[in-house]
C-alpha cells in the first residue's frame, strides 16, 4: 500500500503586497517580491477499507466527510472546495476507486499572514497530480490553487500566495492582465544567508477574523480611487528592494521596509491595529532598522529587519511583550511530493 505526501512552503512577503489583487493587478499591473520559508502546510493521502473521502485537519481538529458521494459533512471549506475541482473525487463519487482519508496540518496557525491557505491548496492539488500520474504547468497549478480560493470560494486576496507555494525562492512576480512572469532574484546563496541573519519573524496574533472584513475595505478604498497613489508607491519599492538585495546591501534593505510600511499603513485603518503598532515601536527601539506585517495585516506574523548584533536583545523584547518569537531559515523550492510504501 502506497502513502502519498506532500508539503508546500510559506512565504515572506516584503515588498508589494496588495498590488496582487483585483483590479489593481489587471488595470495597472502588479509587483511583489517574497520568499518562502521552512514553514510548511502538510498533507497525507492513505487509502481507506471505507468508501469516500474522510479529511482529517491535525491543527485544526475538523473532520469533514462526504456523505452519500455528493454532499460535505464538516467544516473544512478549503479542503472540500480543492477535492470537488479535481476529477478524483468525481471518481470516488461513482465508485470507480476506493475510498481514502486525506490528513493535513500546518506548521503556523491560521491567519498567520504567511500564506497557509495558499499552500495548503497548492499542496493539495500536488498531490493529487501526483497520485493520477499527471504532469502540470506551474502556472497552470498557481492559477487553479488562486481560482478555487479566490473564485470559487469567494476568498478575498490576491496571487502572490499561490505563486509562491508553487515556485518557492526569492522571486519577483509581476501580475498583469494576461499572465504572471516570475523572476527569481539571487543567483547565489550570499545575499539570503545575510538576509535571514538579520531577520526576526513573530506572531503577534490570529488575524483570521479581521482578514475577509480587511480586504473588502483595501479593494473598496482602491475602486473608489483613494488609495490608487499608495498602491503605485508601494510597487516603487520593489524595483528599489532587489536591487539592494543583489547589491548586498542588507541595512538599507531593512529602512526600505520601514519606508515600505508607512505606506502600507495607510491602505486601510484596520491594517495596523493598536497591538501592531505597539510592538513595531518597540521592535525600533530595541535597533530594527523596520518591520511589516507578512501578509494583509491585522494581525497574525510581523518581520522585523535588525543589525546582526542587536538579534537576542530584539528577540527577548518581543518576546516580554508576549510575540511568539519563531526561527525559520529561506527554502529555494516550492511545493513537493513523494510517495512511501506503508
Amino acid at each position: 500500500m502506497k502513502i502519498h505526501k506532500a508539503r508546500a512552503p510559506m512565504r515572506i512577503g516584503f515588498f508589494g503586497g496588495g498590488t496582487d489583487v483585483s483590479p489593481y493587478a489587471e488595470e495597472h499591473g502588479g509587483k511583489v517580491l517574497n520568499c518562502t520559508i521552512n514553514l510548511f502546510v502538510r498533507c497525507m493521502l492513505t487509502p481507506s477499507s471505507q468508501p469516500g473521502i474522510t479529511i482529517r485537519s491535525l491543527d485544526l481538529q475538523e473532520v469533514s466527510k462526504l456523505v452519500s458521494g455528493r454532499e460535505w459533512d464538516g467544516k473544512l471549506s478549503l479542503p472540500q472546495a480543492v477535492l470537488d475541482a479535481m476529477p478524483l473525487l468525481q471518481s470516488v463519487r461513482s465508485e470507480e476507486m476506493p475510498g481514502f482519508k486525506l490528513t493535513m496540518f500546518s506548521d503556523a496557525p491560521p491567519g498567520s499572514g504567511l500564506g497557509s491557505s495558499s499552500a495548503l491548496v497548492v499542496s493539495m492539488l500536488k498531490l493529487l497530480y501526483a497520485i493520477a500520474s499527471q504532469s502540470y504547468d506551474p502556472h497552470q497549478l498557481a492559477e487553479l490553487a488562486y481560482r478555487i480560493e479566490r473564485v470559487d470560494l469567494g476568498i478575498p486576496g490576491g496571487r502572490q500566495d499561490q505563486y509562491a507555494a508553487v515556485f518557492g525562492g526569492m522571486c519577483l512576480y509581476h501580475f498583469g492582465q494576461d499572465r504572471v512572469i516570475v523572476e527569481p532574484v539571487i543567483t547565489e546563496p550570499t545575499a539570503l544567508l545575510e538576509l535571514e541573519s538579520c531577520l526576526i519573524i513573530g506572531y503577534i496574533g490570529d488575524r483570521q477574523l479581521l482578514t475577509r472584513h480587511l480586504m473588502t475595505d483595501q479593494v473598496q478604498r482602491l475602486v473608489k480611487g483613494d488609495t490608487l497613489r499608495l498602491h503605485d508607491e508601494t510597487k516603487a519599492f520593489v524595483d528599489e528592494a532587489t536591487r539592494l538585495l543583489r547589491q548586498l546591501r542588507i541595512a538599507d534593505f531593512g529602512r526600505l521596509l520601514h519606508e515600505a510600511w508607512e505606506v502600507k499603513k495607510a491602505f486601510s485603518p484596520y491594517i495596523a491595529p493598536p497591538i501592531v503598532d505597539e510592538v513595531y515601536a518597540m521592535a525600533r527601539q530595541h535597533g530594527a532598522w523596520g518591520g511589516k506585517i507578512t501578509g494583509a495585516g491585522g494581525g497574525g506574523f510581523m518581520v522585523f529587519a535588525c543589525p546582526f548584533d542587536r538579534r537576542l536583545d530584539l528577540e527577548r523584547a518581543l518576546t516580554q511583550a508576549g510575540v511568539h518569537v519563531r526561527p525559520f531559515s529561506f527554502v529555494n523550492h516550492g511545493v513537493q511530493s513523494w510517495s512511501v510504501e506503508a
